[in-house]
């Protein structure tokens, strides 16, 4: 999951620069359409065979994955900020351990409670000093906002739900077979909408931030996350997600030169520790 945090928090990065020349809905499109046919190879290569009485869920799920979520974050995305999204997406192990409390298959122990508590609070010390948070009298960027704390409640319940059927076929198998029926259910409809001329303008940046988000991001992390989850309670899995602001912000420090101050260290160890703690529950 280090690995998967790593490669996530360029997502932010790559999806602000790819938002810069396109619309959410052309972003959606053009990386869900080229990484189905990734995900679709790894399915006929695994042998996959869904049982008929799976089929619903699976494409809700993908539905809820490739549509309401990615609408909800590359819009909220284009609106608000890198680091904003990445605090947000920080609180999808409260909102999966909400959720699996809510349905009685996670149990709440203080440590556990404790973990998520502690790598939350690291993000917002992060982030605060970074100076991404409260910018006063962006109307757009607290739309923003709450457009990607959508997206982050969508994520939580497409964590849970896809736990089943990734004990159930593995988690690659799950992962690639919902982003791949997702993508079959929405993109005929959100065809009439593309602009191919758009993508195919694309400056080089513009392109490889867009191959980022197909081959990294929508692939590469993708199957990692799931096969996590076939592995480890839904909880466990998300509360790595907390590193995404650490790393997302030595990212701008490497690419952009911005300091790291004494309050990212500070926040940036209470991650670690949060999350080390979660882990040894």
């Amino acid at each position: 999951m280090i690995v998967h945090s790593a490669l996530s928090a360029g997502t932010y990065i790559a999806g602000k620069r790819a938002l810069a020349e396109l619309s959410p809905l052309d972003v959606a499109l053009a990386r869900f359409s080229l990484a189905a046919l990734v995900h679709a190879a790894v399915l006929w290569r695994l042998g996959v065979r869904f049982e008929r009485k799976d089929l619903p869920g699976i494409a809700g799920l993908g539905v809820l994955a490739v549509a309401v979520n990615q609408l909800f974050f590359l819009g909220g995305l284009a609106l608000s900020t890198p680091g904003h999204a990445a605090l947000l997406y920080a609180m999808t192990p409260i909102f999966v351990f909400l959720i699996e409390r809510l349905r009685g298959r996670e149990r709440g122990s203080p440590r556990k409670v404790t973990g998520i508590a502690i790598a939350f609070g690291g993000t917002v010390v992060v982030l605060s000093a970074r100076g991404v948070l409260g910018i006063a009298g962006a109307r757009d960027v607290l739309t923003g906002d709450v457009l990607l704390l959508f997206a982050v409640i969508s994520w939580a319940l497409y964590a849970v739900g896809g736990k089943v059927y990734a004990a159930r076929y593995g988690g690659l198998a799950a992962g690639s077979g919902t982003l791949v029926a997702g993508t079959l259910l929405c993109v005929p409809v959100g065809a009439a909408f593309f602009h191919p001329a758009k993508v195919a303008a694309l400056s080089g940046w513009g392109l490889a931030s867009l191959a980022y988000l197909i081959l990294v991001t929508s692939v590469l992390a993708w199957l990692i996350y799931y096969w996590a989850l076939g592995r480890a309670e839904a909880s466990r899995v998300a509360v790595w997600s907390n590193l995404q602001p650490v790393l997302t912000a030595l990212l701008a420090w490497a690419v952009y030169g911005e300091p790291l101050t004494a309050p990212f260290l500070v926040g940036g160890a209470m991650v670690v520790a949060g999350v080390l703690l979660t882990e040894r529950d």
